[in-house]
């Protein structure tokens, strides 16, 4: 039994006996229930628990509702003991003090509980008052209970539902608050508290729109107004905390019971975060893709990182061609002098942050400059703190083959150690900062391969119109020098051949730009032209065959200390020594001299390469110029270099259509695109070249002048063996049919390839001819009974390579059968079908 609080005991007037006392139990239950007739009848109809106990508790009377109720018959009930059978132990002392009130002549309100019969329990509201004689003597109590088990069941259901929610929103990392029409927080989670930067025991009663900008305000009535028409409403907005921090928020509101708010708010600043990073990404690569200057995109990224993480201030270091130093390319909000400070650091295993990153090639994290052994470098430090900075974490960055190219640096201006977040950002901007660089110089490795390709292209058409014109040699290899030059943006270009007779150097040719230089008296190797042994450079050139680059003349060592001083008067800072190669051997050298300028690029080394080659063809072609004055042989070698000329223009014609291409896939960055278009830019010369020399032996054979291949391969077979012991034969099947000019001179050249091979090898007795046309192909069969060979071994020479070369430009098959001492079958089967044959 339960006394409702905070209820306090009633004090009705007591209900008086209109029956003697003397009468006993009995007598004072007929003067509880009998004495009106209406009281009778409501105790009968009641829906309420009516009973009457005695001073002990036991049952006087009870109505039908409470029989009911209880389970028991109403014989079971009367006399029994209300504490014993029907309350629960639980409620039993308190009962009994509720009794006792009831003695002393006080009403009481209370909660109970019975257990029934079938063990099930019923909760009542009750209320008692005591039935006092007239003497006011106690008599008994009446008691009304109202069956509240379903109210009370619905109480509980509701105390565990609010229990539940209030676990949920407990564990809930969002946070929650319940607030009111008014907009007060009545209710909310600890992570609500720390969201708004209060104590959790402070969040309830404080004003939601406190936590608004003060310009945003009114949309808190608005969105209620909203909520008020059912809706749920779903938003972002800026969470303004207690500290005055910002907090972007996802917002979801929706109305409860009560006429209450509930709102759960997600902190969204890390996806925000990664939202804007994202962006910045895709901006960077957009940059990359679309050919921006790389110190643009680097300064980019850096402000990217610095709207990223407040209080950076970022910057990009480039590895010195010196590869000692870096180069500071992007760094925006660092004070120059200390970009400067950082440039004049060499690298090295204590040398500051970036210094350090770039030679471990490894990341290196100062939290405090101050303390950190990697910066005990007293100036270097000493700028720093100069400048307000105190920490400082660098990461090298790394080409895709392994090889430093700079490093990426968040600097800060308060000691700080790097979080999870911070590294992952670091290693992004790194990743970007690579793909940049290489980008780049994929890009300017792309332009310096077109520069080669347009070079030797240039100087091959150069070298032909040569061929064609036949200038003085000397004006010639001027000409070819000057165009090395002007490729190579060089000071100038000196040609030296070696006089192998007496081992000295001779000046050849020697160009300014575009004008012929006369020869320097004071040049070491005019005074003394062996004086080239003393240069350690040349010697290893003359040995080796490869190129020689000089990228600093003061310290080379490889350079002799006259030619060293000579040089320097010039004022030549760096130059290139290029072989000039005939039959594979060193037959002198071009030299390319500069000023200041960057480091020779291997690109530029082949081109300079490629055009001393032709200058060497050059030459040669010159000198058997010279050597062949002879009318014949220079006509013949005119006419030679008109049918190059007029058979290379269709090629050349190809070769710049694809730099052309190439150029226009560049300006779009298409980067594949070009190097497919450089490609076959590079092919097509070289194609240009093998039909250069084909060319040369591809003149009308005289025996088809005057009819068919078939009549003119029997008349050369038979003035070929007349006088011979061998014997020849000639077969053809089918009709004769009209065929290709190219066809009739391939097959003709086979046929004598295949009986010149007979007689000069196989030493035959027989050799038999046959051509035999059909609906669907030509076939064409060479037999000899001669010794034969073993057609897979090596076989030198040009002449069964020429057969297959000559079938297959043809469409056709080549079979050769052979083995030694059983002859020789040579088979070409061409197709018929009627476009073949036109």
């Amino acid at each position: 039994m339960r006394a409702r609080a905070p209820a306090q005991p009633v004090h009705p007037e007591p209900i008086r006996n209109l029956q003697p006392a003397a009468r006993g139990q009995q007598v004072a239950c007929h003067a509880a229930v009998d004495n009106e007739s209406a009281a009778k009848h409501l105790f009968k109809l009641s829906r309420d628990v009516i009973l009457s106990l005695d001073r002990i508790g036991n049952i006087l009377c009870i109505n039908q509702r409470g029989v009911e109720l209880s389970g028991y018959s109403e014989s079971e009930l009367r006399g029994a003991n209300i504490f014993e059978l029907l309350l629960l132990p639980e409620d039993r002392e308190l009962a009994r003090g509720l009794l006792a009130d009831l003695l002393e002549g006080k009403a009481r309100q209370y909660q109970v509980r019975w257990r029934t019969k079938a063990n099930a329990i019923v909760h009542f509201d009750g209320a008692s008052v005591p039935l006092l004689s007239d003497r006011r003597q106690f008599l008994s109590t009446l008691c009304t209970l109202r069956d509240v088990t379903e109210r009370k069941s619905a109480e509980e259901k509701l105390r565990k539902s609010e229990e539940k929610y209030r676990d949920l929103i407990e564990i809930s990392p969002d946070a929650i608050y319940v607030v009111d029409a008014d907009g007060i927080c009545v209710l909310g989670n600890r992570a609500g508290a720390e969201l708004a930067g209060i104590p959790e025991d402070e969040l309830i009663g404080t004003p939601i729109t406190n936590t608004y900008l003060p310009e945003e305000r009114h949309l808190f009535r608005e969105r209620l107004t909203k909520l008020r028409m059912g809706s749920i409403v779903r938003f972002e907005r800026k969470f303004v905390r207690k500290n005055g921090e910002i907090v972007p928020v996802e917002v979801s509101v929706s109305a409860i019971r009560g006429g209450y708010f509930q709102a759960i708010l997600r902190d969204v600043s890390e996806r925000k975060k990664a939202e804007a990073l994202l962006t910045a990404e895709k901006r960077v690569l957009e940059m990359i893709a679309t050919g921006v200057p790389l110190k643009q995109i680097l300064n980019a990224l850096c402000l990217f990182i610095e709207e990223q993480r407040s209080r950076t201030l970022a910057s990009v270091l480039l590895l010195n061609p010196d590869g000692v130093h870096l180069d500071c390319i992007a760094g925006p909000s660092l004070p120059k002098e200390w970009t400067q400070q950082m440039e004049a650091l060499p690298i090295g295993p204590c040398a500051g942050s970036c210094g350090t990153a770039a030679y471990r090639g490894s990341p290196v994290i100062v939290s405090d400059i101050m303390t950190d052994p990697l910066w005990d470098v007293p100036e270097h430090r000493s700028a720093a703190l100069k400048h307000g900075l105190q920490a400082s974490w660098s990461n090298p960055v790394v080409s895709s083959k392994g090889k430093v190219l700079g490093t990426f640096c968040m600097y800060y201006r308060e000691p700080r150690t790097p979080t999870s977040q911070d590294l992952e950002l670091i290693e992004l901007a790194t990743h970007l900062v690579r793909v940049a660089i290489e980008r780049d110089r994929a890009q300017e490795a792309l332009r310096a391969s077109e520069q080669v390709a347009r070079g030797q292209v240039e100087a091959l058409t150069y070298s032909l119109d040569v061929l064609a014109t036949a200038p003085a040699p000397d004006k010639f290899l001027g000409q070819m020098l000057s165009t090395i030059g002007r490729l190579l943006d060089a000071q100038s270009v000196i040609l030296w051949l070696l006089d192998q007779s007496n081992d000295s150097l001779v000046l050849r040719a020697w160009t300014e730009g575009t004008n012929f230089v006369k020869l320097d008296a004071e040049h070491p190797f005019i005074k003394n032209p062996s004086s080239w042994k003393e240069d350690p450079g040349l010697r290893e050139l003359f040995f080796s065959g490869v190129p020689v680059a000089c990228e600093d003349i003061d310290r080379d060592p490889d350079i002799s200390e006259e030619l060293r001083e000579y040089l320097k008067s010039g004022g030549t800072k760096r130059f290139l020594r290029i072989p000039t190669l005939v039959g594979g051997q060193v037959k002198g050298f071009i030299g390319i001299r500069h000023g200041d300028r960057r480091p020779y690029r291997p690109e530029e080394i082949e081109l300079a390469q490629a055009l001393a080659h032709q200058a060497m063809l050059a030459i040669q072609l010159n000198e058997f110029a010279e050597r062949s004055r002879q009318a014949a042989v220079l006509e013949e070698r005119n006419r030679m270099a008109r049918d190059i000329h007029d058979t290379l223009a269709q090629g050349f014609t190809g070769v710049i259509v694809q730099l052309e291409a190439a150029e226009d896939a560049i300006v779009c960055c298409r980067r594949k695109e070009a190097n497919r278009h450089l490609q076959r830019a590079s092919q097509l010369a070289r194609q240009s070249l093998n039909e250069a020399r084909r060319s040369v032996h591809a003149l009308r054979p005289q025996a088809l002048q005057g009819g068919n291949f078939w009549d003119a391969l029997k008349r050369i077979i038979k003035n070929t063996t007349a006088g011979t012991a061998l014997h020849t034969s000639f077969n053809l099947r089918g009709k004769m049919r009209h065929l290709p000019l190219r066809w009739q001179e391939n097959l003709l050249h086979i046929g004598q390839e295949a009986l010149t091979n007979a007689l000069k090898y196989a030493r035959p007795r027989n050799f038999e001819t046959r051509l035999t046309f059909n609906t669907k192909e030509l076939r064409l069969e060479l037999r000899d009974d001669g010794d034969g060979f073993k057609v897979k071994e090596r076989h030198d020479g040009l002449g069964l390579a020429g057969m297959r070369e000559r079938v297959e430009q043809m469409g056709g098959t080549l079979k050769i059968t052979s083995a030694r001492g059983k002859g020789t079958d040579v088979v070409v089967t061409l197709p018929d079908n009627g476009d073949s044959m036109s």
